[in-house]
């Protein structure tokens, strides 16, 4: 479609809502569809879910590999369907002779292309399977929950090479899954399963990162030649997988915004509509540079590709391809010192080859920062003007496309911010948790001892009272008797600093130990009770807005080492956050693998304070600047949430022995700890003696299953049983 240059940004909007419009509902009305897609992805994948709670495993994974097959073939549909209908109807616009009569002319350019993508649709899709799914169904399949339960369905069929490939495929997206993780282990020891049946089954939409990996990898050998090869396959499939997520911003219904609640009219909706469309557009660059598993994107991603090509391209000495990528990378960042000494640099170089020295840039990127500053123009006048939100994806983005206005309204607040960090104002941290510190105390006797003005900080307590002296005295016996060096951490000795002794003792440890007679019974249940005590204070205390499940549970003793005590300056544990990895250069805390980015709430309770050091503190995101201090004690627990808002460690321990038991609270129920399930599924059967089954090399039994039931049935004796929970095997 050609737009005159001085078409205003609402107009333009106005245009883009119309097409979208007309194209998505044109696409769902069809009744056509004699073959192809019938059933929708999300129903299949509701049948798949309930034949796997009841055990009927064949359907299951029909249902779960038809709902996967059927989403896919949807995608690639409405991607066909995009690049068929791409110029239907501008020829009306061509032909159109008045432009006072631009409203009628685009709306005959909006109903052809409407009618283009119906019948075109309609052809393979029936209606049914064209009506939007939940965010629920969306957030399954964004983190590939239904290869979670395809591994144990395969597993539970005895189709181990199936299995394998369903569990590698959902760890490679959920790297931090430990039990999964273990899961993989198990498979890779089995026979039958060889080292190709680990092939992760999405690989084809990551094919960009198998390039870029390929490509470091050449670079890293020096062979120039096929590492320019290597970055121009990167390069051009990074801008393949970035055009396939914008088609489906075009033909899917996923980016109607909610119904306003104040009354607009069909200017506002329009714009409101079309900016919503053009930031899901733009979203696709942090989309296509995430890596699997990652939270965060890689930052620059494109232009980080075209250095490196812009590098091999120099050592291969191809200067004249050289000259191309660096035009290219300018369009990016037009006054690079080191870009522009460069091309002149070549220029000398070339200088007789006329040819060479006027190569232009990429016309692939030419036309991709085009579009792309059309519509970052578009969408920053929406937030100046329209009240629109947008959060750029792009470093390089130029400051000229950011209206005035808005550059000037972010001076000011920058302005203010430097002028409270010049005068050692606290700069207030935003937790977007959404817990909320300041409920009530529901357990008798507990009191607050520090609040967040107390602690200087967000979503923090201090509470006192949780344990009498009593109870402080017969878990510490507990930790004496059953804790084990370096448990939680692969039995090192001192995981966090050569200078104490780390021991830990989970719930389910404690219970077994107690079957054998080992600890008291009674003990081992007053440790699950604390836990239980502790869930209790801190989903009231921080207002909770949805199911609390334990993450993980873990009686810690930290203790000093004699003759290794002699000026130290380290930490007992370091400055760290609890669901993210802290940078402190940039004060940056990244949600992504290797952090437990399920955790949302932490706590501690101290069981006893004679020993020298080890105090709690809390630290800005610096990692160095203490903005609390916390001396522990017997029954006094501190809990915070488990985000950036909070950083926090401990100080040395110099003397003598230091236990707590610290708990993390997570509202992801897949990632509820399942060694404390199990623990109170022994509890429950009464005293009944729990033989633990055996393969035959004496492995212990695989865990499986969402469902947290014990499944109690004997399994085939040439394979382990499986009980639990769908994710742990």
């Amino acid at each position: 479609m050609a737009l005159h240059s001085n078409t205003s940004p609402v107009y333009v909007a106005f245009l883009f809502s119309l097409n979208y419009v007309f194209m998505t509902a044109g696409s769902g009305l069809s009744s056509e569809s004699s073959t192809g897609l019938s059933a929708p992805y999300d129903e299949l994948y509701y049948r798949g879910v309930r034949a796997y709670f009841r055990e009927d495993w064949e359907r299951a994974a029909e249902f779960l590999e038809k709902s996967i097959s059927t989403r896919d073939k949807l995608l690639q549909t409405r991607r066909k369907c995009h690049d068929e209908c791409l110029t239907a109807g501008d020829d009306k616009i061509s032909k159109l002779d008045d432009f006072t009569l631009w409203d009628l002319g685009i709306l005959d350019w909006i109903q052809v292309r409407a009618e283009c993508v119906r019948f075109c649709m309609g052809r393979s899709v029936s209606p049914a399977a064209l009506l939007p799914v939940s965010s629920d169904i969306e957030y399954e399949f964004g983190t590939r929950n239904p290869y979670n339960y395809l591994q144990v369905t395969y597993y539970k069929l005895d189709k181990m090479a199936k299995a394998a490939s369903a569990a590698h495929t959902f760890f490679v997206a959920n790297p931090s899954h430990l039990e999964m993780r273990n899961n993989i282990e198990k498979y890779r020891r089995l026979l039958g399963v060889k080292e190709e049946s680990f092939l992760d089954r999405e690989r084809e939409q990551e094919q960009h990162w198998e390039m870029y990996d390929a490509a470091v990898l050449t670079e890293s050998s020096s062979d120039w030649v096929k590492a320019v090869k290597k970055w121009k396959e990167c390069v051009n499939e990074t801008l393949k997988q970035t055009e396939e997520c914008r088609a489906q911003c075009v033909m899917a219904s996923r980016v109607i915004p909610e119904e306003p609640d104040n009354v607009q009219g069909i200017y506002e909706r329009a714009a409101d509509l079309s900016l919503s469309l053009l930031s899901c557009k733009q979203m696709c660059v942090t989309l296509v540079s995430t890596r699997p598993g990652r939270v965060s994107a890689l930052e620059d991603f494109l232009p980080l590709q075209l250095e490196h090509l812009h590098i091999a391209q120099f050592k291969a000495g191809d200067l004249k391809g050289a000259v191309e990528t660096l035009r290219s990378l300018l369009f990016f960042y037009p006054t690079d010192s080191d870009f522009l000494s460069n091309l002149e640099l070549y220029t000398q170089t070339l200088e007789g080859d006329t040819e060479a020295q006027e190569t232009g840039p990429m016309q692939e990127i030419a036309k991709y920062i085009s579009r792309a500053l059309q519509e970052k123009r578009l969408l920053y006048f929406g937030m100046a003007n329209l009240d629109f939100k947008f959060s750029d994806p792009d470093l390089w983005t130029p400051e000229d496309v950011v209206p005035e206005s808005l550059r000037e309204t972010w001076r000011v607040e920058k302005e203010k911010l430097n002028e409270k960090l010049k005068q050692g104002e606290k700069v207030e941290e935003v937790d977007d948790s959404g817990f909320y510190a300041g409920g009530p105390v529901p357990v008798v006797g507990v009191t607050v001892t520090m609040d967040d003005q107390g602690l200087n900080g967000t979503n923090r307590v201090v509470l006192d009272g949780v344990l009498s002296q009593s109870e402080c005295d017969r878990v510490m016996q507990l930790a004496t008797v059953a804790a084990s060096v370096g448990d939680g951490y692969r039995g090192r000795r001192s995981p966090h600093t050569p200078h104490e002794k780390f021991e830990g003792l989970t719930v389910l440890r404690a219970l077994k130990l107690a079957q054998d007679g080992l600890v008291n019974q009674s003990d081992a249940r007053l440790l699950h009770e604390l836990g239980e005590t502790v869930k209790i204070l801190m989903d009231s205390y921080f207002r909770s807005h949805s199911v609390l499940y334990f993450a993980y549970t873990h009686l810690v003793c930290r203790s000093a080492i004699p003759g290794h005590q002699e000026g130290r300056l380290d930490l007992s544990h370091p400055v760290h956050v609890d669901n993210c990895i802290l940078e402190p250069e940039t004060r940056q805390c990244w949600r992504e693998a290797p952090a437990f980015t399920h955790r949302d709430l932490s706590a501690v309770l101290y069981l006893n304070d004679d020993f020298e050091g080890g105090e709690f503190f809390f630290a800005d995101r610096d990692a160095k600047t203490v903005t609390a201090r916390v001396k522990p004690k017997c029954g006094r627990l501190v809990g915070f949430t488990s985000g950036p808002v909070n950083p926090h460690g401990v100080t040395a321990v110099t003397a003598a022995r230091r236990c707590a038991l610290a708990l993390w609270l997570t509202t992801e129920k897949h990632h509820r700890d399942m060694e404390r399930e199990e623990a109170e599924e022994l509890w429950a059967a009464d005293g009944k003696s729990v033989v633990k089954e055996e393969t035959g090399d004496g492995e212990s039994a695989l865990k499986t299953a969402r469902s947290g039931r014990s499944q109690g049935k004997e399994r085939s004796k040439e394979r382990e049983r499986v009980t639990g929970r769908r994710d742990e095997l």
